[in-house]
């Protein structure tokens, strides 16, 4: 099961949860770091932001690809290497 959780990153690199999350044993994690156009991490508050455009009729009718599509561009990007 996947959870998204915002955090805050300092310039040392340490980790703060803005949100609790509760699991029952050792988990691992994957951060993504946003850093908007003027090099300073995005502002709190995001993740709800990205949680109503997902949730939106605006994405829900966007124009997307095929599994096919997205394969064909993710061999096309590895053979290019």
């Amino acid at each position: 099961m996947l959870q998204t959780v915002e955090a805050e990153i300092d310039v040392n690199g340490e980790i703060k949860l803005l949100e609790s999350v509760r699991i029952t044993k050792k988990a691992r994690a994957i951060v993504t770091v946003m850093i908007d156009e003027n090099g300073e991490a995005i502002s709190k508050g995001n993740s709800i932001k990205i949680l109503e455009m997902l949730r939106s009729r605006e994405f829900a009718n966007r124009n997307g690809h095929t599994a096919e599509q997205i394969k064909a561009r993710i061999e096309e990007a590895r053979n290019s290497l």
